[in-house]
């Protein structure tokens, strides 16, 4: 119950860092997914089953604020986060370079998910031009960023969750 808290604190902090961080704070005019970016960090850190299903919570949010199609990012932040807890197992070490390059890669899965999605919707979208202007560039900063919000899950960890982190 406390590690569901602890997740839902850090999504309604990464909604408040989407909603107000991102209008002061853009690198290239491309804005952080805050919210997919800590949802993949406490993904990679625990094992629980439960984190794809805060992804959804996560996702309508980001629905919510982009106003946009309600379920692209709900449906693409679930199959990215149950990807995850597949492939974690690669990413034993827990280090901040592999979770860094994790993330770079779930963030780029998580893009072209989301641009399929809404290519069902719109069928005169361009994709390729899509992932190269916005979605990888996107991506490699949110890779960059990464060990930042590692390190400040660990510090909420040590905080909130000690005898369980």
């Amino acid at each position: 119950m406390r590690l569901l808290l602890f997740a839902l604190g850090f999504v309604f902090f990464g909604t408040w860092m989407n909603t107000v961080f991102n209008n002061y704070f853009q690198i290239g005019g491309l804005k952080i997914n805050w919210l997919l970016l800590f949802m993949l960090v406490l993904s990679f850190r625990y094992s629980k089953l439960m984190f794809p299903f805060v992804s959804i919570f996560a996702g309508i949010i980001c629905d919510s604020l982009s106003h946009g199609i309600i379920g692209i990012y709900g449906a693409s932040f679930f199959l990215t986060l149950l990807i995850v807890s597949q492939v974690k197992k690669i990413f034993y070490s827990n280090t901040f370079l592999s979770v860094s390059i994790a993330v770079l890669g779930m963030s780029v899965f998580e893009g072209w998910i989301s641009l399929f999605i809404l290519g069902l919707f719109e069928p005169e979208l361009q994709h390729s031009s899509f992932i190269i202007s916005t979605i990888l560039p996107i991506a490699f900063i949110q890779g960059l960023l990464t060990p930042i919000i590692l390190y400040l899950v660990i510090w909420g960890e040590n905080i909130f969750l000690k005898d369980i982190a």
